[in-house]
């Protein structure tokens, strides 16, 4: 694993393997509401999990969904793409693998709270993207939420390449930038009654510093705070990038009051876009499926 910017070499210390870090979910938190990116490694029932979903996305696009798009007119395309999607969001065995995953990594499921797992698709070609399927721009996902120790999960199905992944500015962390969470609002986005309307508050000046593409293989997953910014790489390639994500808040840092900074959003917190109960509740499906929650990547 490794994480890189196209013609620069490896950032300073911002990224760190899991193993480095003190036991439990507090020193994750420490660490995420520091500015850190950890990569987890090696966790079974998150493998298993990543194995369903690509058996979902290979069940409909087809033997290598990568290229699809090369064979697919947009129509169906666009079909497939929601097929999947619906799927991934409504499986169960993926939601209990998450459930194990977490456990995993220290913490209490009954103690969090989580957004539904998403399959995001990022297509090559501009013909092929539609509001839900598409590359995001730079934005950080507490400008949506407005929760500062929200915490977001992501991982590739597929091999990346660098201009085909995530991008992060680290630079970017603990740095105001102009966005548009003053006019952006939850509740209209949830109304429908705004054709179009943004799915989540977007930055309107250029990031500091320079990006990083997250590099990892299928089957490791990232962990990072909503503050970073982050977007989705510009690919030309004619391949599509599958990942999943997902957001998650712990019911310990929020009574701690542990959190990354907030430098720059007027969104105030929006707690039930994770629900009301923890993700341990077979019943916790009742989170709202606006799409805010990471639009990302």
């Amino acid at each position: 694993m490794t994480m890189v910017a196209p013609g620069a070499p490896p950032p300073p210390v911002n990224l760190r393997r899991a193993a480095e870090l003190p036991a439990g979910a507090a020193a994750l938190s420490d660490a995420l509401f520091a500015g850190e990116m950890v990569v987890y490694s090696g966790i079974a029932p998150f493998q298993a999990l990543i194995k369903r979903a690509r058996d979902v996305v290979e069940d409909v696009f087809g033997e290598d969904p990568q290229i699809a798009e090369q064979s697919l007119d947009p129509a169906t395309f666009k079909k497939h793409a929601s097929n999947a999607r619906k799927q991934i969001v409504d499986h169960p065995h993926i939601h209990r693998l998450w459930v194990e995953t977490l456990e995993e990594i220290g913490y209490e499921a009954r103690t969090v709270r989580c957004d539904k797992m998403r399959l995001r698709i990022a297509p090559s070609s501009e013909a092929m993207r539609s509001r839900l399927i598409r590359p995001l721009p730079v934005h950080r996902d507490s400008w949506g939420s407005g929760i500062m120790c929200q915490i977001n999960w992501w991982a590739p199905l597929y091999r990346l390449h660098e201009t085909r992944t995530m991008l992060i500015w680290p630079e970017g962390f603990d740095q105001p930038i102009a966005n548009t969470t003053e006019e952006w609002d939850y509740h209209t986005l949830l109304s429908g009654e705004i054709p179009d309307y943004p799915l989540l508050p977007r930055a309107r000046a250029k990031p500091p510093g320079k990006p990083i593409a997250v590099m990892i293989g299928p089957g490791e997953l990232l962990a990072f705070s909503a503050a970073h910014l982050h977007a989705s790489a510009t690919d030309r390639s004619g391949q599509t990038r599958f990942s999943l994500d997902t957001r998650s808040i712990w019911e310990t840092d929020v009574w701690a009051g542990r959190g990354a900074p907030n430098v720059d959003s007027a969104t105030p917190p929006h707690w039930d876009m994770f629900g009301r109960a923890s993700i341990a509740d077979p019943g916790n499906q009742e989170q709202t499926d606006s799409n805010t929650q990471g639009g990302s990547r």
